[in-house]
């Protein structure tokens, strides 16, 4: 295999082209809404599979994420065509993704439970799978667009911004609409009727958002890195070859470390916000609502803050501070209704309390997020000094990975831990006001203080990351100067 470097370097990205980059995330950002805010909730309180079931056929996906992500991004790395080695995966991916949502939210009503098991784990495998085949091709484009230091952090801000708004309008139509209360708080959400069309909602978007962004930036191929082929497109041994080969890179194996335990996290505590919200704080679905569309401040107001904040720091010192701040405030609301300092459920003041508390929280959020994905952009610079050979697609897949452990170990860990406290299904033990409280008390001890845990074992492998701005520098003169004697 032989690689022609096109005309990408220290450049600005076009703004057309940062838009169209950026729309494609729209189909995680959906699929990580739906997938967090209401498929475990959907299948187990209102279908009743247990919740140990329903995570792990949600972890049975995510092991197949575990070969699937490394592999196209191998592929991709060496695929050659006339529209380059990443668009035609992601072209592939828009249709088959959008029909497996649908397909996920609209199983049969005469299913038994181990059909129902089954159902679920093969349609969450073909969602994920076909995101794989965007999203890891399409998020390795970022490390060819550029190689500046601070519009790496820009490129992936819009990615991070746009995707984020994805996410959002699809929390917002779940609550707004397709599971808005009828008679009293939380009836829609246990009534399985009203998932298809929410489905069919999310699959229509996502296939939208993947076709959009990749004829966005299809007329960009020609200035990308392109490929000669000299064999087969895939070899086993070429794939573990490259997988081997990220993982010796220290700063990807530190990143990788701090997003595992931070993404599991983060996705227990996004798993059950749909069980904190409906039965701790017992909000209506119209607060829900409001507070979903309230995080768009919070992300305007990380995406704005983390240039700034990346020039005054470099990545790792702004991120490892940001980290520590999330660790501190984040269990906060539980901590003071546990001790009797937060306003009582029915409260007006409640829903400002939590907002509050919420904007803080998801602007540092997505500021961790975008620097920790433009850092793994810097990762693979630094891997082509170290061996001479670029592995975008690779760094992207196993970084990728980590970050479905979102949805795939805190989904498994979050229904194992509500059948361990035996929380309640059906439409009539489950109804707010019939849950023990002794059972909503170990439900906020899980998603408050019990996350800290995992945040602080996420914040020590940050701690040892070496990829500073003037280690980046380095790295940036090394491969000029090879560049230019090639």
């Amino acid at each position: 295999m032989t690689t022609n470097v096109a005309g990408t370097s220290d450049r600005q990205v076009p703004f057309p082209t940062r838009i169209a980059y950026g729309i494609g995330s729209i189909s995680d950002g959906a699929k990580n809404a739906a997938f967090n805010g209401f498929l475990l909730g959907y299948y187990t309180t209102a279908l009743g599979l247990p919740g140990t079931l329903t995570g792990l056929a949600l972890f049975i996906a995510l092991c197949v994420d575990a070969i699937s992500d490394p592999l196209v991004g191998s592929i991709s790395d060496h695929f050659g065509s006339r529209w380059g080695r990443r668009h035609p995966f992601m072209y592939f991916a828009a249709v088959p993704m959008g029909l497996c949502v649908y397909g996920l939210f609209s199983p049969p009503d005469d299913l038994t439970e181990n059909q129902l098991f089954a159902w679920l784990v093969c349609f969450t495998i073909g969602v994920r799978l076909f995101l794989t085949f965007y999203m890891v091709p399409s998020s390795a484009l970022g490390p060819e667009m550029t190689t500046h230091y601070d519009e790496r952090t820009r490129l992936v801000g819009y990615r991070w911004l746009i995707g984020w708004i994805g996410a959002t309008v699809v929390t917002m139509s779940g609550w707004f609409v397709f599971l808005a209360d009828q008679d009293k708080v939380g009836d829609s959400r246990l009534n399985p009727a009203n998932y298809a069309e929410f489905g069919i909602f999310v699959g229509i978007l996502v296939a939208a958002a993947i076709l959009i962004s990749s004829a966005g930036t299809h007329s960009f191929i020609p200035r990308l890195r392109q490929v000669t082929a000299t064999g087969a497109v895939f070899s086993f041994r070429r794939f573990l070859v490259d997988a081997s080969a990220a993982l010796q890179n220290h700063s990807l194996r530190m990143l990788l470390g701090s997003s595992l335990f931070s993404a599991t996290a983060l996705g227990v505590s996004e798993v059950l916000g749909f069980y904190m919200n409906t039965w701790f704080w017992e909000f209506p679905s119209t607060h829900i609502g409001f507070l979903s569309g309230a995080s768009i401040v919070a992300l305007l107001l990380g995406f704005s803050l983390v240039g700034p904040i990346s020039k005054q720091w470099d990545k790792r010192r702004a991120t490892i501070g940001l980290a520590l701040f999330a660790i501190l405030w984040g269990p906060l609301p539980v901590v003071l209704r546990l001790a009797g300092l937060a306003p009582e459920n029915g409260s007006p003041f409640l829903i400002v309390f939590i907002m509050g508390h919420g904007l803080f929280l998801v602007a540092a959020a997505i500021q961790i997020g975008i620097l920790n994905s433009s850092m793994v952009m810097d990762a693979t610079d630094e891997h082509e000094v170290e061996v001479g050979e670029r592995r975008e697609g690779t760094f992207i897949a196993v970084t990728t990975f980590t970050t479905k452990a979102v949805s795939g170990l805190g989904n498994l860990i979050g229904g194992t831990l509500l059948d361990v406290i035996e929380f309640p299904v059906g439409s009539v033990d489950a109804a707010v006001g019939n849950v023990p409280e002794e059972t909503i008390i170990k439900l906020g001890l899980i998603a408050g203080p019990g996350m800290v845990v995992f945040h602080l074992c996420g914040l020590w492998f940050l701690s040892r990351l070496r990829l500073t701005r003037e280690r980046y520098a380095e790295i940036s003169t090394t491969l000029s100067e090879r560049r230019r004697h090639d």
